[in-house]
């Protein structure tokens, strides 16, 4: 599995616009959910690399955060949670594969995942300044 970053102008900076999940056959379970970390610097991806591979753009309904029972309990701070970007909770990312698979028909077919970046930093709660 590779994750990757699409990214291009905008307004008056280069930002992260896309995050790409590149699956290869068996990589995925797809009726489980896929955890994948979020954690930059990711490799870039450029135009030329989106060729004719299927893909299937995963919506924001299809995101979520990992609850914290679900972490080590050694990472899990004492008192309120940590919600810093620091925090094991804010660097894994969940995709419903179940859900995507149920608006594309057959699975086995997709060989990558298309994520708004911005999506992405909404599920995160990361705030870019």
């Amino acid at each position: 599995m590779r994750v990757a970053a699409y990214c291009d102008y905008y307004t008056d900076s280069i930002r992260p616009l896309q995050l790409i999940v590149d699956l290869q056959p068996g990589d995925v379970d797809w009726s489980e959910t896929l955890y994948i970390p979020v954690l930059g610097p990711f490799e870039p991806f450029a135009p030329e690399d989106f060729g004719d591979l299927p893909c299937v753009s995963v919506l924001l309904e299809d995101l979520v955060r990992p609850k914290l029972e679900q972490e080590p309990s050694d990472q899990i701070s004492t008192g309120a949670p940590d919600t810093s970007p620091s925090h094991p909770s804010q660097q894994l990312l969940g995709i419903r594969l179940p859900q995507i698979a149920a608006r594309c028909g057959d699975p086995s077919d997709i060989q990558r995942l298309v994520l708004q970046m911005d999506d992405v930093e909404e599920i995160l709660g990361y705030v870019i300044g």
